[in-house]
């Protein structure tokens, strides 16, 4: 065993705390873990800020509704998210694959969706299957502490969306310690799946080639300009039959 330099990266030890690898993945991650002490120190301490961070950092008031063919902001207040103790870890649910040694890469971004239920919120699984008027938050980890975020989408119906910032055209500053943005959202009456993606560079970037991209049907992993790191996760809308 070895206390040296590590070998996984935070966003690589936050999907496995959320359990959002794969089989081989994870048994790659474990061993390592199981050879390298400063990685499982590193992972005890993301662990505990998981399980604090929304006690320390608590959501504000949510601010925006989402219609179903229409994306508008409703702004008087909604109801607060309240953290809840039992999420073990509000953290990453994706992050790129790289094309180097995965332990070593550089840079990435992971998000992670929280969903409101009665007066806590509980993390969104990869997939997961919502009802219409479910309200969502958005948390972005990033390898770099700070920079420049973005958060956009694209429903079944083919309707792109800016969720972070609203309708904005520009990636807007980023602060690690600020990781649950404030936008929410409420969702509509599409049914089917919806996959938003997290963009984060260390410097400013604009949105109209993500936007261009979604609307033509292409995953951003392969659209992003040079720096820009993207982060997916997904969902299904369905109505309770």
């Amino acid at each position: 065993m070895s206390a040296g330099a590590r070998r996984l990266t935070d966003p690589m030890l936050e999907c496995y705390l959320v359990d959002a690898l794969d089989a081989a993945s994870r048994a790659q991650v474990e061993a390592v873990l199981a050879e390298s002490e400063a990685d499982r120190a590193r992972l005890q301490e993301l662990r505990a800020e998981s399980a604090a961070f929304l006690v320390q950092h608590p959501p504000g008031p949510l601010v925006a509704r989402f219609e179903s063919s229409q994306r508008r902001w409703w702004h008087n207040p909604l109801a607060l998210f309240t953290p809840v103790l039992a999420v073990a870890a509000a953290v990453a649910l994706v992050v790129l694959v790289p094309t180097e040694d995965p332990y070593t890469t550089k840079g990435g971004v992971s998000l992670a969706l929280h969903r409101k239920q009665g007066e806590g919120s509980v993390r969104v699984t990869p997939g997961e299957t919502l009802s219409p008027g479910a309200a969502l938050r958005f948390e972005v980890r990033a390898q770099e502490k700070s920079g420049y975020v973005a958060v956009v989408s694209r429903d079944a119906a083919g309707v792109v969306s800016v969720y972070s910032p609203y309708e904005g055209p520009a990636a807007v500053p980023y602060s690690a310690e600020a990781a649950l943005l404030p936008e929410a959202i409420e969702l509509g009456e599409v049914e089917g799946e919806e996959v938003v993606y997290a963009l984060f560079s260390p410097k400013p970037f604009a949105l109209d080639w993500a936007v261009s991209a979604l609307k033509e049907g292409r995953d951003l992993a392969g659209a992003a300009p040079e720096g820009v790191s993207v982060g997916r996760t997904s969902f299904v809308v369905s109505k309770p039959r």
